[in-house]
């Protein structure tokens, strides 16, 4: 499945699978994923503050290579099942939850 990003104000946020751009452009604007950028902070702050408009684009090579690392802690960490793994992201940042 291919991977994309979201990025806010430019800045490369997290990385998804979606089955095409469309449908990544339409899960980026869900009520989950905004709820989760505005909850997630990062040097106290809110990853995004819900103002600026965000962007969906096709995750690059590097991209691509830390969703499959983080993909992969995660499945053999047992935080998700295989049946997970079109629903798991990555974040792109370090955010003060992952400290």
């Amino acid at each position: 499945m291919p991977l994309f990003v979201i990025e806010v104000e430019g800045e490369p946020i997290v990385v998804f699978p979606e089955d095409d751009l469309s449908l990544a452009k339409e899960e980026a604007s869900t009520g989950n994923v905004t709820e989760a950028l505005q909850e997630f902070q990062r040097d106290g702050k809110p990853v995004w503050s819900g103002d600026s408009p965000l962007n969906v684009r096709e995750a690059n090579p590097d991209e691509t290579a830390l969703y499959n690392a983080g993909l992969a802690e995660a499945l053999e960490e047992g935080d998700i099942t295989e049946d997970e793994t079109d629903e798991f992201a990555v974040f792109l940042i370090e955010t003060d939850d992952m400290e």
